[in-house]
């Protein structure tokens, strides 16, 4: 049988092709490896300071994101606390990690993170994960010390990001950061569910705390609804101006805006149950919330009749309109326990910068411990 072959003039020419291709392949090979040595020397030699600096920051910002997506994304509010205890897992920071049961009637419970430093003098991060809509199923919940909460989660409309899954972001980034860094204070992250049933988490945590235990607290840092697009950052007085001040000198040190703002009638948050009180007081709060919660042995008044210094970080003038027509016919149309709190509300750069802040206010404390 005849062999088949191609024409000599198509394997000559192929063969020219070939030793051209082979020639111009050495040289593109050397011209590559020549520019990625000399690049690679220019990168190395080139780099500044600065430019690493960006880089931690970078890691920081990634981090910040990483961690509202993954709460928001997680759905209801036992999710949300399921991606709270992965995000610490990730962290490095499980051994360091519990959960804390609120009470009897709860589904929720807090998750609190302890990093220990070279003194017991504690200053406290606290930040709510629950969410919650401002609807006529939410009030009946509440009134039933959020017992029917795990029923209702479909009715809500809100993705709780900037109420307050910002704020968490900003506590787990600072555990992270706090834990890798040697520390004259000890630090207890309380990541507090049930808020949004009349502060139940974070009161009941209060209520267990000993006389020693409450009396190490040197100050209490809450964050809730911060990194919010369109509303400045704010740093509210609670308890002690000097905290206040002190955060305005860290801000304008380093180019953060940062405003000072006070608090609209009836807006609570997790710093209440650090604040002195009475039994007469604390039961009225608890029972406009809900009636059942009033009545179980949870509260402050139980237990002590003190208060800690408290800095409160939130967002500028965030009530609007809406806030005060959500109050009025019950409908989830305000600016946050709605279908408005969703995750195009967070602005990064604002969230970034209210934990880059955070974060050097602590230090500056930490300098004064030592008297740097």
């Amino acid at each position: 049988m005849k062999k088949q072959r191609f024409p000599k003039e198509i394997v000559e020419n192929n063969k020219e092709v070939h030793q051209f291709a082979s020639s111009n392949r050495s040289k593109l090979i050397f011209i590559i490896l020549f520019v990625l040595f000399v690049q690679c020397g220019a990168i190395y030699h080139k780099i500044p300071l600065a430019y690493e600096e960006k880089i931690a920051a970078s890691n920081e910002f990634t981090g910040l994101v990483g961690s509202v997506e993954k709460i928001v994304n997680a759905g209801g509010n036992h999710y949300r606390k399921k991606a709270i205890l992965e995000r610490l897992s990730d962290y490095g920071l499980h051994e360091n990690t519990r959960q804390e049961r609120i009470d009897w009637l709860s589904v929720q419970k807090n998750i609190i993170v302890e990093i220990p430093g070279k003194s017991d003098s504690l200053i406290y991060i606290v930040a709510h994960y629950d969410k919650a809509d401002l609807n006529p199923l939410k009030i009946t919940s509440n009134y039933l010390n959020g017992l029917l909460d795990p029923l209702i989660s479909w009715s809500y409309t809100t993705q709780g990001a900037i109420d307050n899954a910002t704020g968490v972001a900003i506590a787990l980034q600072l555990a992270k950061s706090l834990s890798e860094s040697e520390n004259e204070f000890s630090y207890r992250i309380l990541l507090a569910g049930s808020e949004e049933s009349g502060l139940r988490g974070s009161r009941a945590h209060v209520a267990r705390l000993s006389f020693e235990e409450f009396d190490k607290i040197k100050f209490v840092v809450n964050v809730d609804v911060v990194g919010v697009k369109g509303n400045q950052n704010c740093v509210y007085t609670v308890s002690n101006d000097k905290l206040e001040s002190n955060a305005i000198l860290v801000a304008e040190q380093n180019q953060f805006e940062l405003g000072v703002g006070t608090f609209s009638f009836g807006v609570l948050s997790d710093y209440l149950p650090f604040k002195k009180t009475s039994f007469g007081l604390d039961f009225a709060r608890s029972f406009a919330f809900n009636m059942t919660g009033s009545l179980l042995p949870q509260r402050s008044y139980f237990t002590k009749k003190k208060s800690t210094k408290i800095i409160n970080f939130s967002a500028c003038e965030l009530l609007d309109v809406g806030d005060f027509v959500s109050g009025t016919v019950l409908l989830p149309v305000g600016s946050f326990h709605g279908f408005r709190d969703n995750i195009k509300k967070v602005d990064p750069q604002k969230l970034h910068e209210m934990y880059q802040l955070i974060h050097l206010f602590l230090q500056e404390e930490e300098k004064s411990m030592t008297g740097n």
